[in-house]
């Protein structure tokens, strides 16, 4: 693809996305307070609620962030370290499918809005858009409790016990 020709095509979508965000605002649920502005990943753990094992799926330090803003949108990214190694043939459109899984399994990206239910300690992601096409038009509700500049997002899913900690950056 050329990159010239590319730019300004993506500029302007760009700019009518922008547009459209001005245009119809949003704005974050009364209980939201607590969550506006930017949490930095620091833990990402899933236990067998059986068993007991604990998996950190992105790693023990995995990186990433979500972000609620007060207008009631939010942004997670999240991957795993040590990160994906680049593909060996040095261009990113030319992975194997084993490298470009491990891309993917290594790697969490969704943007959406976002509202709290404050008295049941929820926070629902309403996915818009993501990486997992499963998640794209799907509500995701978290419980979740904020302490400090700590947040945790943790609950039971599945058979799954799932814990996500994050702090405020300030």
């Amino acid at each position: 693809m050329n990159i010239a020709r590319a730019f300004p095509a993506a500029c302007a979508v760009l700019s009518a996305l922008l547009a459209l965000s001005v245009s119809s605002p949003s704005r974050a649920t009364d209980g939201a307070a607590p969550l506006v502005g930017t949490w930095r990943v620091e833990r990402v753990t899933d236990t067998d609620s059986k068993t007991g094992k604990v998996v950190h799926p992105y790693g023990e330090h995995p990186k990433g962030y979500i972000v609620y803003d007060p207008t009631g949108h939010l942004s997670v990214q999240l991957m795993r370290t040590p990160a994906t190694p680049p593909f060996a043939s040095g261009d990113d459109a030319k992975g194997t499918d084993a490298e470009v899984r491990a891309a993917y399994d290594g790697f969490v990206a969704y943007f959406g809005t976002y509202e709290v239910d404050a008295k049941k300690g929820v926070v629902v992601h309403r996915v818009e858009g993501s990486l997992m096409p499963s998640y794209t038009g799907t509500d995701q509700p978290r419980p979740f409790r904020v302490e400090g500049d700590v947040l945790t997002i943790e609950g039971d899913s599945e058979g799954v016990h799932f814990l996500r900690r994050l702090r405020r950056v300030r």
